[in-house]
């Protein structure tokens, strides 16, 4: 059984959470709480597999527990938030401080619930810095890349965070990142992440000019490819229907390795499903190189497992070794 802990100042939101997961056979309500400090208590008492945690209460924010938390006792947070830019900006925090995914407050129904939770149960909360002991050694590099395309879900706030500001402005690539999020999400992501790098990063716009240096979040909601002359465009979800995550990595990393070939540089990180699988499969049959992320600094292992299953890459790199092997990767003359 997945032991859950409710956390929600509303009353109706706690009963509507509790009423959605009783009808789950896996899954029993342990406990609810109204505030952060009566989830922190409640967490050492009840040691639950998972929380959903609100963002705004009084006494102690969401986003304060979850940091308190995540210190005292480590245990899979799903946040449930507003779809609104300052939901989003909040979210994003949480997110950071190391809660694994979020829901919709406005959207909330059962089926979501149940499989996040489940999906939260799966995940590694508790990631330590593992050095480099499991790193599998790089294959024989002899040039610089000129674009890195990264995919990247659950997790992906968290993980971008540690590695990004540890990129050298005089890297020689773009990077262009596919991260599962929906609108407003991914701007407020880019805003925080570009105040704490030394590259810039912003969200793409359609028809932009990637220039070396800097990190381009797509745009939630929508996908993007790019164009030989350098620059991206952008499509809606009903453009490719067939593509089941927003934006997709497939999309991205295969235009890329069309274009690029041997000078592409596919990372796959922390995610759930295979989504970069088939764009890894492109970028290698075009003389790419593909990095995935190690399972154990991996929030959720599905995408990168995908790849290393299919053979389909070159090296598996810790999240704390990331941003030093990009910038070997991408600066002249560091391989």
């Amino acid at each position: 059984m997945i032991k859950v802990l409710v956390v929600d100042d509303s009353s109706f939101m706690r009963a509507n959470i509790k009423t959605l997961l009783i009808s789950a056979d896996d899954i029993e309500v342990v406990g609810i709480a109204r505030t952060g400090r009566e989830a922190i208590d409640k967490t050492k008492a009840l040691k639950p597999d998972v929380i959903t945690m609100d963002i705004n209460m009084p006494d102690m924010s969401g986003i304060d527990a979850v940091e308190y938390i995540m210190k005292i006792h480590p245990v899979p947070i799903i946040m449930v938030s507003s779809l609104t830019f300052e939901g989003a900006e909040e979210t994003i925090r949480a997110l950071e401080k190391g809660a694994v995914d979020y829901i919709n407050k406005a959207k909330l129904n059962k089926e979501t619930l149940i499989s996040k939770i489940r999906m939260a149960a799966a995940a590694s909360v508790n990631i330590a810095a593992l050095g480099s002991k499991e790193h599998i050694p790089a294959s024989s590099v002899k040039h610089t890349f000129k674009i890195i395309g990264i995919g990247i879900s659950t997790g992906g706030p968290r993980a971008l965070a540690k590695f990004l500001p540890e990129l050298s402005p005089d890297i020689s690539a773009s990077i262009v990142i596919a991260q599962h999020m929906p609108p407003l999400f991914t701007k407020s992501l880019a805003e925080r992440l570009n105040a704490e790098c030394k590259i810039k990063v912003k969200e793409a716009e359609d028809g932009e000019l990637l220039l070396p240096g800097c990190a381009y979040i797509l745009p939630g909601g929508k996908h993007g490819k790019l164009n030989n002359n350098g620059t991206v465009s952008l499509y809606t979800k009903e453009e490719f229907p067939e593509q089941l995550y927003t934006p997709s990595a497939d999309l991205l990393i295969s235009s890329m390795a069309h274009i690029y070939k041997n000078k592409a540089l596919c990372i796959i990180m922390t995610g759930m499903g295979n989504d970069g699988l088939e764009g890894a499969r492109e970028i290698k049959k075009h003389g790419g190189y593909v990095i995935t992320q190690s399972e154990s600094t991996s929030t959720i292992f599905g995408m990168p497992k995908a790849v290393i299953q299919n053979n389909l890459y070159d090296e598996i790199v810790h999240l704390d070794d990331l941003g030093l092997r990009i910038n070997q990767l991408s600066i002249r003359g560091q391989q």
